[in-house]
């Protein structure tokens, strides 16, 4: 029998909280305590820490086990059965078969187990009930954690275990974000250019010109971890820009359990349901305003160019007939130069007509839309901060919604009787079900908008929000760049260059009519947009349609 061993030591964030005996530091005492008194030399010591015993992908086991192989161990000694794992299926593996025939004594001290001296009940009764037990110990463990996690969330404490690029854990409360000033201004800019219409190309080059620190280096150099980091995450690209405008925790949103492992016992992650996660608004100080997040992720969506500074319109204009967004394009003529917007498919693929318009018309044009939709919209709020605010009926106007979605639930209702009739096969009744079924969500997240969207006015009416608003465009009325993007949402252009403005205020407005309708006796009407609209160096007259 040699007398040289290797211990193993494990410990788990888990075990260490529970119980301070489970150290690494009480376990090394413990092993090389009882190895003097059985005449046994410790050549050896393998030790994980923080590393759960329901998994076997151990870095210092894993290494163990490579030593075993090559014959360089005979003699292992483990505090408990426990330190050794906590799966007990393969656990018993190696106690059982591999152990015995690699001719390994194992030696777990706390519970009087030697290989060398153990007899059956000990190997194939008594040691499979221990492992049995340690591992519904390990279950109950990952269930009361995820339990405590999912509290956590709920109560919106921040529970990742890094902060977002911006923010960094506060000293006093681990769980709750502020602001990191270092990097703040580097998320405030990017929002910034996005919404001035770079692309997001354009942007990260900008970022890496500037020597930007990125999310990866920054998180390598503040906490030390460089779990993921390559040389080249030490570069901005345009798939670190969009994860940042599209991130909420910048808006003061918290948007946590997105995946969940698999089970106590595999490491793989999957991705939960968007409707599952748990969202805590207001959870911190923002950085960006919501109308700024709001801009920016839609100009996400959009193809913006990604040369040179970007124009007035970048991400604006859309064919009204194809719906693809007009391009830009400079025509050179008698020494003066022009530019026209036109139709990117009509540009690519010439399947759609030219839509032709140009910019120094529609930026005329713009400049009076504006103008006249301020003025109503002002108009408006006048008529409302003229009324008596405990008159107004705030609740938001869903019957036609909620009859719709009756209609809906009374198909579906009726789909059993006509698959029992032979009116319809089960895959046609599979569809219509799925189809009505999404209709009814669409219509309820209708409603849900429409409610909040008469929630948010009333607010804004009794702080007078509303009224700030259009007073600082007012003041700011000269149309450009952060104007236009911060009112318009698309600029739809016609063949014969009639345009349809959609406003971002325009679903909010409609609601305001809705509630001066129900509350007052005078009619609120929709006003359309008359004016001279040049073309073909005359004037013509064009009705421009202003959704709002």
């Amino acid at each position: 029998m040699r007398n040289e061993a290797c211990m193993y030591l494990r410990l788990s964030r888990d075990d260490g909280a529970l119980d301070e005996s489970n150290s690494i530091s009480s376990q090394r005492e413990l092993i090389r305590a009882y190895a003097k008194n059985n005449g046994f030399e410790i050549a050896r010591e393998y030790v994980d820490d923080g590393i759960s015993g329901a998994t076997f992908n151990r870095p210092s086991f894993k290494r163990m086990i490579d030593d075993l192989e090559k014959g360089e161990i005979h003699t292992i000694v483990v505090k408990d059965l426990s330190r050794f794992g906590r799966d007990y299926i393969e656990t018993g593996k190696y106690l059982q078969q591999i152990f015995p025939e690699k001719n390994i004594r194992f030696i777990s001290i706390n519970d009087n187990y030697d290989s060398f001296s153990a007899d059956t009940n000990d190997t194939h009764l008594i040691l499979p009930i221990r492992n049995f037990i340690n591992d519904s110990y390990c279950r109950d463990i990952s269930m009361k954690v995820k339990s405590s996690q999912q509290m956590k969330r709920q109560n919106g404490e921040f529970i990742g275990a890094f902060a977002p690029f911006g923010y960094m854990k506060n000293p006093k409360n681990k769980h709750e974000l502020i602001i990191d000033k270092k990097v703040k201004p580097i998320i405030v800019k990017i929002f910034d250019m996005k919404i001035e219409g770079y692309s997001s190309s354009a942007i990260a080059k900008y970022l890496n010109d500037l020597g930007a620190v990125t999310p990866a280096k920054h998180k390598e150099d503040t906490t030390g971890s460089s779990v993921g980091f390559t040389a080249k995450k030490s570069k901005w690209n345009a798939k670190m820009v969009n994860r940042i405008i599209s991130n909420k925790v910048y808006i003061g949103t918290l948007e946590q359990g997105k995946q969940a492992k698999l089970n106590y016992k595999s490491s793989k992650r999957i991705k939960i349901l968007e409707e599952d996660w748990i969202v805590t608004e207001n959870a911190h100080q923002a950085i960006i305003t919501r109308s700024k997040f709001e801009v920016a992720n839609s100009m996400l969506l959009r193809d913006m160019n990604s040369k040179g500074e970007p124009s007035l319109f970048s991400g604006l204009l859309f064919c009204k007939d194809c719906g693809s967004q007009l391009v830009r394009r400079n025509v050179k003529h008698s020494g003066k130069t022009t530019i026209f917007y036109i139709c990117g498919n009509n540009n690519t693929t010439g399947e759609c007509s030219r839509h032709s318009v140009k910019e120094d018309d529609l930026r005329e044009v713009m400049e009076k839309i504006i103008f006249d939709y301020l003025r109503y919209h002002e108009s408006v709020y006048r008529r409302v901060l003229s009324k008596d605010i405990n008159s107004f009926d705030f609740k938001a106007e869903t019957d036609d919604l909620k009859n719709e979605k009756k209609k809906y639930e009374t198909l579906r209702a009726s789909l059993f009787m006509d698959l029992e009739d032979d009116l319809i096969n089960e895959e046609e009744f599979g569809r219509f079900r799925a189809n009505y079924a999404a209709k009814i969500k669409e219509i309820d997240s209708q409603i849900e908008n429409k409610e909040k969207l008469a929630d948010e006015l009333k607010e804004q009416i009794i702080n007078r929000q509303w009224l700030i608003d259009l007073e600082y465009f007012k003041e700011n009325s000269k149309l450009d760049r952060l104007n236009l993007v911060y009112l318009v949402d698309k600029i739809l252009v016609e063949e014969d260059k009639k345009l349809t403005i959609v406003f971002w205020g325009d679903e909010k407005l409609k609601v305001m009519e809705e509630i001066l309708k129900r509350s007052t006796p005078d009619k609120v009407i929709r006003q359309k947009h008359i004016i001279p609209f040049p073309f073909k160096n005359e004037m013509r007259n064009r009705e421009v349609m202003a959704n709002g």
